[in-house]
């Protein structure tokens, strides 16, 4: 699979006015991973 010119397959693309958003070409295609195993630890407490 070649790299996406716009996210480089991280699946988030960076605006040039620092906004960040999903890169809708690799999901349209299905190339995002919606389960991760790298869970970071939100610290919340219920």
């Amino acid at each position: 699979m070649d790299p996406c010119a716009k996210c480089n397959n991280t699946g988030v693309v960076k605006e040039k006015d620092g906004s960040v958003h999903t890169c809708w070409d690799c999901l349209q295609k299905g190339q995002l991973d919606v389960h991760s195993d790298k869970v970071p630890d939100s610290k919340v407490k219920i």
